[in-house]
């Protein structure tokens, strides 16, 4: 049996792959745990972005990311 929290990665030991969609946990966020994707430094002084659209489908930047965590496969049947 697995415990709560095993398998969540924390940001500043490693990062997603450029693109992957990750469940992120972002505690002094809007979204707290939502699914992000992580979008590698795309402009100068930026580090690490995640984003994950709005009702609108815009991205929107998931600020203060501690934690993530690879998506679970999704259910079979």
């Amino acid at each position: 049996m697995r415990m709560a929290g095993e398998n969540w990665i924390l940001r500043t030991e490693q990062l997603p792959a450029p693109n992957q969609r990750v469940l992120v946990y972002a505690p002094s966020s809007w979204l707290d745990i939502t699914v992000a994707t992580y979008k590698p430094e795309q402009t100068p002084g930026a580090k690490h972005m995640f984003v994950t659209p709005d009702r609108q489908g815009i991205d929107r930047y998931v600020k203060g990311v501690t934690h993530w965590m690879p998506l679970p496969d999704p259910p079979v049947g």
